[in-house]
């Protein structure tokens, strides 16, 4: 009789259990390797048209503006002068915003003039008799340092330019006086080359043209010449760049600067 009473008990127990251990299973979850599909799916994509600036600078100045999630994108292409972002809509609009902020025309640049005087100086014969009055100073301070007495004036050199890294280069013809009284004057060839030209403020805040490279040399059958250095030059200032010996006299090279506003 005691057993009969035991066994709907048991049976009760065990199905009061049963949906217990059911809810107790684990839920699936997403893996972590699962794109996000709707970051995804709010990116826009823009082309940005670039006026005026580097689009490489620009695209760099504009890396801080995107949003950094997974997918975003800017790039440039220097050929069709463009860049492209991929990323939510409201960076777009920032960076947009910054482009025409920065996007503009550079302030310009002053032109540079400089003006080369070529001189020979020696003991034979005459000084040039029109000789230009802006040398006359210079003239001066030359017998005094310079073992010659006599100075001719062979080329005269005007070169426009703008700051540049590049080479620039320029060549003509002078006219060097005989190495024999009564005979004819001798052609002579020359070249310049510039490199690397800016414009920069001395201390005092005014303008100093600054050549980092500057070579003017000549060359003819039976002599050559060549001065070479890097050059600081004031607004206005005429400078001797330096001199080259041919054989009992030398080649002088002035050269002035100014700045053209």
């Amino acid at each position: 009789m005691k057993t009969l009473k035991l066994m709907p008990v048991a049976l009760a127990l065990a199905l009061f259990l049963v949906p217990v251990s059911f809810a107790q299973q684990p839920t699936p979850t997403a893996s972590p390797n699962q794109p996000d599909t709707i970051t995804e799916r709010n990116f826009r994509n823009k082309v940005f048209q670039v006026k005026y600036r580097d689009p490489n600078s620009l695209s760099n100045a504009l890396h801080a503006l995107g949003s950094g999630f997974k997918g975003s994108m800017i790039s440039h292409n220097a050929e069709f002068r463009t860049i492209t972002v991929r990323d939510f809509p409201e960076n777009l609009a920032i960076m947009e915003e910054a482009i025409k902020r920065l996007d503009t025309p550079a302030a310009p640049r002053p032109n540079i003039e400089l003006h080369f005087h070529v001189l020979i100086a020696s003991n034979a014969g005459t000084s040039t008799p029109d000789m230009p009055a802006e040398l006359k100073d210079v003239l001066t301070q030359l017998r005094q340092t310079l073992n010659y007495r006599n100075y001719d004036l062979v080329a005269s050199i005007v070169q426009r330019l703008t700051e540049t890294r590049e080479i620039l280069q320029g060549s003509g013809v002078a006219e060097f006086p005989a190495l024999n009284p009564g005979t004819s004057n001798i052609p002579t060839p020359y070249e310049y080359y510039l490199r690397n030209v800016s414009l920069i403020a001395n201390v005092a805040g005014a303008p100093t043209v600054q050549i980092n490279e500057f070579t003017f040399k000549t060359t003819t059958a039976v002599e050559q010449s060549r001065i070479q250095t890097a050059l600081n030059l004031k607004d206005g200032e005429k400078v001797v760049v330096g001199t080259a010996t041919l054989r009992n006299r030398a080649l002088v090279l002035v050269l002035t600067a100014n700045v053209l506003k």
